[in-house]
C-alpha cells in the first residue's frame, strides 16, 4: 500500500459516501460506530457531550467538520493504529485539544493549521485550513515549524477510514 493512503474496504466506501447524505450529525455518528466497531483496534473513551462539543467549537478558528465532530461524540480521546503515515494516532479529547491546539502561542505559530491529534510522539495531526474545506489532513512536526507539514489523508473522512487499522 502506499503511504499515505487507506485501502478502503467496500463497506467502508459505503459508510463514507453515506455521510455525504447524511442530514445530521446523528448519521455520522452511527457510521463512526460502525467504521471503529469491533473489526478496528481502537481504544474508545467516554463520548464528548454536548456542552463539550459547544465549547471546542466556540475556540475553533473554523467550522468543525461534521464527521469530526462524529467522532468525538463517539470517543473524547482515544487511540489505535492509523493505515497511514504516522502509522499510529492519538485523538486528543475536548479538553486537551482546546488547552494544547487552541492557546494564543499556537495559533500564532500555526495559524493555518487546527491540531486534534498527534501520533504520540513528535508528529502532531491537524486540519490545513490553507484550502478547502473539506480541508486536508496533514502530519506537522510542531518543533520543525509549519513547513513540516505533509498530507496524510485528502479529508476527514479518509483519515477516519484509516483509524484503527494496521
Amino acid at each position: 500500500m502506499p503511504l499515505g493512503r487507506a485501502r478502503l474496504s467496500r463497506a467502508d466506501k459505503g459508510l463514507i459516501e453515506d455521510w455525504a447524505l447524511a442530514p445530521e450529525v446523528g448519521a455520522f455518528a452511527l457510521n463512526i460506530q460502525e467504521l471503529l466497531g469491533s473489526n478496528r483496534s481502537w481504544t474508545r473513551q467516554d463520548p464528548a457531550s454536548e456542552d463539550q462539543v459547544a465549547l471546542l467549537e466556540a475556540h475553533a478558528r473554523a467550522k468543525l467538520p461534521l464527521e469530526y465532530v462524529a467522532l468525538l461524540r463517539f470517543s473524547n480521546g482515544g487511540e489505535g493504529p492509523l493505515a497511514l503515515v504516522p502509522l499510529y494516532f492519538q485523538l486528543y479529547s475536548v479538553s486537551d485539544c482546546i488547552e494544547l491546539c487552541h492557546g494564543k502561542n499556537i495559533i500564532e505559530r500555526f495559524p493555518d493549521f487546527m491540531f486534534f491529534g498527534s501520533n504520540g510522539g513528535l508528529e502532531s495531526i491537524a486540519f490545513d485550513l490553507r484550502t478547502g474545506p473539506p480541508w486536508p489532513i496533514v502530519m506537522i512536526d510542531p518543533i520543525a515549524g509549519p513547513e513540516s507539514a505533509e498530507r496524510i489523508a485528502p479529508d476527514i473522512s479518509a483519515f477516519i477510514a484509516a483509524v484503527g487499522r494496521e
